[in-house]
């Protein structure tokens, strides 16, 4: 039986603080300790004098968290959410870990605080995520952006709503792991967190800002919904390539503004988000079987070209990959 979190973000709200009141959790120095009963771990809430606030989140549960974040009235306050809980705990029984991170799950969510949300965190795993909360102007202070007619610029300056995504690379990663082991007997642990935090911010845009330019379309909570519920479709078996048409119809959406919104959303077209999630998994694949099981199991009936498509994607030959594997 999952247990629910419910909160509104306003003024003067504390997470953690409403969190413990709710849970009947012990807090000090703005550190949320998990009561034996849900789970163990830790939330840990930092206001940094940037503007930033942090609320890292490190534990593992028992049972199920559903947290849901009710729409705000306003669009000025954004949130970044750096989430590693999807990675399965399978994994660790792999005979090898696979070489690129981008299997892994870990995503990157920026929008603003004016859409309602709702994230399912899994039991049983060891959960690992970070969420900044800045003003829109507090970000473009930090980023500093100088550049005329940037699209995420714009985006920032004037969007009423708008939510991107990405996938984490292994440096944000890696500085998301520092963050959230930082603790009151760290030496200098506001200048670390402050560090840490804006280190994020800078491999986040850094990737955004690479993005081609579109132009820039106002995403309601509907439209978020759709284009959310159209890229699960797609994942949901990588052995079939998209129909554009079918899933149109299926989500209730223009073929046009699907493509424009996804393009938006995720930073590619739907065939190349869809084609690097293929290769994700079969780099994942092939940690436990052979080159031809991986890419049938992924729809290719010729591996040849199964085989070109990884090798353009990870820049070596599948077989390559797999004796990489067993090496390490």
């Amino acid at each position: 039986m999952p247990i629910e979190f419910e909160f509104e973000v306003g003024k003067g709200f504390h997470f953690g603080h409403a969190f413990a009141g709710r849970f009947g959790a012990g807090i000090a120095h703005d550190r949320v300790t998990l009561p034996q009963s849900i789970g163990e771990g830790f939330i840990q809430e930092v206001f940094l004098n940037n503007g930033l606030s942090l609320c890292i989140h490190r534990y593992w549960l028992k049972d199920d968290l559903v947290l849901r974040r009710l729409a705000a009235s306003s669009s000025t306050m954004l949130t970044l959410k750096f989430d590693c809980r999807r990675i399965p705990v399978e994994e660790a029984e792999l005979p090898h870990r696979p070489l690129f991170t981008g299997s892994n799950g870990c995503e990157v969510e920026l929008g603003t605080g004016n859409f309602f949300s709702e994230m399912v965190v899994p039991a049983n795993q060891h959960v690992n995520f970070l969420v900044v909360g800045a003003s829109r102007q507090t970000l473009i202070n930090t980023l500093d952006l100088q550049e005329t007619g940037c699209p995420i610029a714009s985006l920032l300056q004037e969007s009423p709503s708008f939510v991107l995504h990405e996938v984490m690379t292994s440096e944000m990663e890696r500085a998301l792991k520092q963050l959230s082991r930082i603790d009151e007997t760290t030496t200098l642990a506001t200048l670390l967190y402050k560090n840490k935090a804006e280190e994020l911010i800078y491999l986040l845009f850094s990737k955004l800002m690479h993005r081609a330019e579109t132009a820039s379309i106002t995403v309601d909570q509907a439209d978020a919904e759709k284009i959310y519920k159209l890229r699960a479709a797609i994942l949901s078996d990588l052995s079939l390539t998209p129909q554009l048409p079918e899933l149109s119809g299926k989500i209730g959406i223009g073929l046009t503004k699907m493509k424009q919104l996804f393009r938006q959303i995720f930073g590619d077209s739907i065939y190349n988000y869809y084609q690097s999630a293929r290769m994700n998994e079969a780099a994942r694949l092939l940690a436990m079987q052979s080159v031809s099981e991986t890419g049938y199991q992924l729809g290719f009936t010729n591996l040849s070209h199964f085989g070109r498509l990884f090798e353009r994607h990870f820049q070596v030959k599948p077989k390559r990959y797999k004796d990489g594997l067993a090496l390490r």
